[in-house]
């Protein structure tokens, strides 16, 4: 097939392969909004106790962040991709037949780790096949494909747990883990060379760089210390910290909640309105990508156009006391996942510019812990909260949320002071143009 003897429409397809595993990465993230009532009657658990429930995806997504880039630069992305799909696929199993809060835990731990295995395979498989103008673009692509989960996680997921029940749902899906992973392995690969190809990518790393060694000059360890040694990546980092604390939250655990509670919306309208976020989302990653690879004008200032629509949505939230006029919900969960799917692949994008290609993976699986160890501590925390307000029957108050949005407006104003101070290096800029 023309398909397989075409390096340029070959790595479209390793494009489409990644996104489809990385849809079911998002899918994860955000089910439990969907299925919270369900989890909160048969385990009669508290807020509190669903948000460390939900967390432990998060923190142990997190934690195989670094080693999953260090894998990713050393035995490959291919390899990493592959194994941690079927991890995740376990981990689906294990929740699905839960018996127990403790049980679910561990599965959504599980499918943490599974899909914390899957991002990063893909940005390093990314960084050798398409060259550093269209990285941008193309890193907006993939989190718009893999947001389709996020998407399905809304009202398609609600009406496969009202037809099929949610344990049920996570055994299909568990089914579905399994093909992919072996296509990962089938059509995967590492670098052009593997297929007989020329490489597609000479990039030096940036004048402002310190120098860095060939791979047998310099240990992992080095790299590593290197890397968190860069100013550059502790500004970017953090920053993206504040940022994804408020967005998967909110999306993932409290927005169905939200509008249930707050609005009276059934379960069915309030998955109606989450499918807004990812609908922004996707339209908004590979769309100011594409302007961020094409413009005269620098990633950094670009970034703050992206922050500041977030920043403005949560300074609403907290002067209306918690509550908005439902008109204006569909355009601002547009507009929140517009700037947000911009923001996190210039997040990727300009980290990735401050060091050399061979350390793409490691770079980012140092950052990358950094959005879910935000999600780890804003769940139970907020969930802390609403509970410390206490429930009217079988649903919280407008001041509980309140309370919530006031720590996201808090966080995004952090964020976005951050990314205010970061210093870009000048061939970073220059490179943009």
């Amino acid at each position: 097939m023309a398909l397989y003897k075409d390096p340029y429409r070959y790595r479209w397809l390793m494009l489409g392969v990644m996104g489809v595993i990385y849809f079911l990465a998002c899918l994860h993230r955000i089910s439990p909004t969907v299925i919270a009532r369900d989890l909160v009657n048969e385990f009669a658990a508290d807020a509190t106790a669903l948000g460390l429930m939900a967390s432990t995806y998060f923190y142990l997504y997190a934690a195989v962040q670094p080693p999953v880039g260090i894998l990713s630069d050393t035995i490959g992305p291919r390899r990493v991709a592959t194994m941690f799909t079927l991890i995740a696929c376990l981990g689906c199993l294990v929740f699905g037949l839960a018996p127990n809060m403790l049980i679910a835990g561990i599965g959504r731990g599980l499918i943490g780790i599974g899909v914390g295995g899957i991002f990063i395979p893909g940005i390093k498989i990314f960084s050798g096949w398409y060259k550093p103008t269209e990285f941008a673009m193309v890193t907006g692509i993939y989190l718009a494909l893999g947001n389709l989960g996020n998407l399905s996680a809304s009202l398609p997921l609600t009406y496969l747990v009202m037809t099929l029940g949610w344990r049920l749902s996570f055994i299909a899906i568990a089914g579905i883990s399994v093909p992919l992973a072996v296509l990962a392995w089938m059509i995967l690969r590492d670098r052009p060379e593997e297929k007989g190809w020329p490489p597609f990518v000479e990039s030096p790393p940036p004048t402002s760089m310190p120098a860095i060694g060939s791979p047998d000059e310099s240990s992992t360890g080095k790299h590593i210390v290197m890397i968190l040694k860069t100013s550059g990546f502790w500004m970017i980092t953090l920053s993206y910290f504040f940022t994804s604390g408020p967005g998967l939250t909110f999306q993932g655990l409290w927005s169905v909640p939200y509008l249930m509670d707050v609005y009276g919306y059934t379960r069915l309208e309030a998955g109606g309105f989450l499918m807004i976020i990812p609908l922004g989302f996707i339209a908004g990653s590979p769309f100011i990508g594409f302007l961020a690879d094409r413009l005269n004008i620098s990633r950094k200032r670009i970034l703050l156009f992206s922050l500041f629509p977030g920043l403005t949505f949560w300074f609403l939230f907290f002067i209306s006391g918690g509550k908005i006029n439902s008109s204006f919900i569909v355009p601002i969960f547009f507009l929140m996942g517009v700037c947000g799917g911009g923001a996190l692949s210039l997040y990727m994008t300009i980290l990735k510019e401050f060091f050399p290609a061979r350390l793409t993976g490691t770079a980012v699986g140092l950052m990358n812990p950094a959005g879910f160890f935000a999600a780890a501590l804003y769940q139970p925390f907020t969930g802390h909260l609403m509970d410390a307000v206490g429930r009217i029957g079988s649903a919280y108050p407008l001041e509980a949320y309140h309370r919530v949005f006031s720590v996201f407006l808090i966080s995004m104003l952090i964020a976005f002071g951050l990314i205010l101070l970061l210093k870009i290096p000048k061939a970073e800029l220059t490179e943009n143009i």
